[in-house]
């Protein structure tokens, strides 16, 4: 089935396309959950210790450059805040 293009469904502007970032920065993290560096950092601390089932939250390519999957990390403190209650 061939659809014809209409105003619809043809992007004609970069605007129009819309993606999700997959991995952020701590800091950048720490801006999108409206937490401080140092939270985001003990988290990480603390999925180090136990990962809850979470596998590969974040990529750790050099001393300054850590990437964290941000739907992993959603799904971890999800996990996470069912574990103290």
């Amino acid at each position: 089935m061939t659809e014809i293009p209409t105003k619809q469904n043809v992007v004609e502007d970069e605007s129009q396309v819309v993606f999700y970032p997959l991995y952020g920065k701590p800091l950048t993290i720490a801006k999108i959950f409206d937490v401080g560096k140092s939270t985001v950092y003990r988290w990480l601390r603390d999925y180090d210790e136990d990962d809850l089932g979470v596998k590969d939250l974040y990529l750790d390519l050099s001393a300054n450059m850590t990437r964290i999957d941000i739907e992993k990390l959603r799904e971890y403190l999800k996990l996470r805040n069912k574990k103290w209650l």
